[in-house]
């Protein structure tokens, strides 16, 4: 036996023969939590967050919806997400590492009695899936230690906007906002990001992982990888009314007119993808991770309209949400062209028409009157 798993072995021996050995084993396992936070002796096992954040979030909401006994919820969270965070060489890191950390000295009687359970564990652990709370408890346990102090900080923040948006703190909400607090949203949204800035003051963290999120949904938009958002002709308004105007140098952008190009954007078409975002971001009944991507657009799309609505004018392909065959493609085209006149859409408006799809075929309708200077914009609906 070598000297770690030795030293192990005699230290687990006095927790396991204690007469109050369930009591010590428990203390253990609130040692092992504060070693593994940020700082502390076990931290280089953590997971970084923005590996770790978006697998959580992928999972936890329906996780929470599907289990209340907060035992069988932690081991399920942890099988979800397993998958994504482990794999051999990790398992051997904690390995490792745990046992570096049982031999080095300075630690107390009590952290290395601790240290010495969670050794024994790792190393009877499998290194291969499929992993299991039952077979893999200390990996589930720190694991869920940093889900944990994510949750906090998730539930911090979202207290913070309930609050600004007039709201009373009611418990864990999951993603998306209340009627109540997106109606303040539309009205005040001075308010909401005064309290938004507040809470990131505190927890400055928050404020990387949103950006993070922020980045990679407008990237995934320019690069055509997102669920079915649109329908053609939301499309096509965004194309036409905003590629041009926003394909500007970033030193130019402070010169770009924001409000006027908010405002000819097609008010039933912001509305609608506004609603279906957020509608689709409580779809428990859609996979994990087209969930979580409408989740977090939806953030973005009420901070950032107009980069949302932006980055899909630019974006030289989109899954469309089809309504007949080969309507994609007859889009695509058109989206393909620098200019436009009413006559290009001609073939497409016939096309809704003839399919009994009036509202979109309205849709087009009025982008063809924009594109003959006939329309006046109508107020926006709800503000940048």
């Amino acid at each position: 036996m070598d000297a770690v798993t030795a030293e192990a072995a005699r230290l687990a021996q006095q927790v396991l023969v204690s007469p109050n050995r369930l009591q010590r084993a428990s203390d253990g396992m609130v040692l092992l939590r504060r070693m593994f936070q940020e700082g502390g002796p076990l931290a280089a096992l953590r997971w970084s967050w923005d590996e770790f954040v978006p697998v959580v979030e992928r999972h936890i909401f329906r996780v929470t919806d599907e289990v209340e006994d907060m035992d069988e919820r932690r081991a399920r969270l942890f099988e979800r997400c397993a998958p994504e965070l482990l794999d051999p060489e990790r398992v051997e890191r904690f390995d490792r590492e745990l046992g570096r950390v049982l031999m080095e000295p300075g630690r107390t009687l009590e952290e290395r009695c601790a240290l010495a359970v969670a050794v024994l564990n790792v190393r009877m652990a499998p290194r291969h899936p499929p992993y299991t709370s039952r077979r893999h408890h200390t990996v589930a346990w720190l694991m869920m230690a940093q889900v944990s102090e994510w949750a906090a900080r998730y539930e911090r923040m979202r207290v913070s906007v309930s609050q600004g948006a007039g709201e009373e703190p009611d418990g864990w909400q999951g993603p998306g906002m209340s009627a109540r607090a997106l109606r303040r949203a539309v009205e005040e949204p001075e308010a909401l990001m005064g309290a938004v800035k507040d809470a990131v003051a505190a927890d400055p963290l928050m404020l990387e992982i949103a950006e993070n999120y922020e980045q990679a949904i407008l990237h995934s938009i320019l690069y055509g990888r997102t669920p079915e958002v649109l329908h053609g002709e939301e499309w096509l308004w965004m194309t036409v009314v905003l590629r041009e105007s926003l394909r500007v140098e970033p030193e130019q952008a402070q010169d770009v007119d924001v409000e006027t190009l908010w405002v000819r954007l097609d008010e039933e078409v912001k509305q609608a993808v506004l609603s279906r975002v957020e509608a689709a971001s409580r779809d428990r009944s859609s996979l994990p991770e087209a969930q979580q991507w409408f989740g977090w657009a939806y953030k973005v799309l009420r901070v950032r309209p107009l980069a949302f609505f932006g980055a899909f004018a630019k974006a030289r392909e989109a899954p469309l949400r089809e309504r007949f065959e080969g309507e994609a493609d007859l889009v695509w085209e058109l989206q393909r062209r620098e200019r436009w006149r009413a006559e290009d859409l001609e073939a497409y408006r016939l096309n809704l028409e003839a399919r009994g799809a009036h509202g979109a075929e309205q849709r087009v309708r009025r982008l063809q009157a924009l594109l003959r200077g006939e329309s006046a914009p109508a107020d926006p609906g709800f503000k940048m």
